[in-house]
């Protein structure tokens, strides 16, 4: 799982324990409602759930390995897997009222959406995804501006890692 902030170096925990600084990537035991905080002195700490969702191979290795494999998988935490698998927050000031700006929404968006917006990005025709739809319209690109949605579509290609993605798109946008 990967943790990342704006502004970078906050403290992330993970159930009460600490994981790192923002940026970091950790592997963690694979538990159902567990939460996840970010602290940075003169921030508000934010917190959010981690979401699970079952791991398809559980149910192959119920077919493979009869109900001997389930329930080791099940003991073991392996049924799960972290959905998302990246995490973005942006920290708020101690004393803000907690409205993020518009640059700040729109690397939100850009990051929770990233995996789709790339994936219309290396399509033939982006705008026919409703997130990358929404993105241009939050640009305020005109989608018959082919030159444009071109650029915004390499400038997605061109970062995997979708902070890095939404930090691109903001600042040549």
């Amino acid at each position: 799982m990967s943790f990342d902030s704006e502004p970078e170096g906050a403290t992330v925990r993970v159930a009460g324990k600490v994981i790192g600084q923002t940026p970091v990537s950790a592997r963690l035991d694979k538990k159902n409602d567990q939460t996840v905080s970010f602290e940075m002195e003169g921030y508000r700490t934010v917190s959010k759930s981690l979401a699970t969702k079952t791991d398809p191979w559980f149910f192959g290795n119920i077919i493979i390995g009869g109900l001997f494999g389930s329930t080791t998988d099940f003991a073991s935490g392996a049924i799960y897997e972290y959905s998302p698998d990246q995490y973005f927050v942006t920290l708020p000031p101690v004393g803000s009222a907690g409205i993020l700006d518009k640059n700040q929404s729109l690397e939100r968006f850009v990051v929770v959406t990233y995996g789709e917006l790339r994936s219309a990005a290396a399509t033939s025709r982006p705008t026919d995804d409703e997130s990358f739809s929404n993105l241009l319209a939050a640009l305020e690109i005109n989608a018959a501006n082919t030159d444009r949605v071109t650029e915004l579509a390499h400038t997605l290609l061109d970062h995997s890692n979708p902070v890095d993605g939404a930090n691109a798109v903001t600042a040549r946008f």
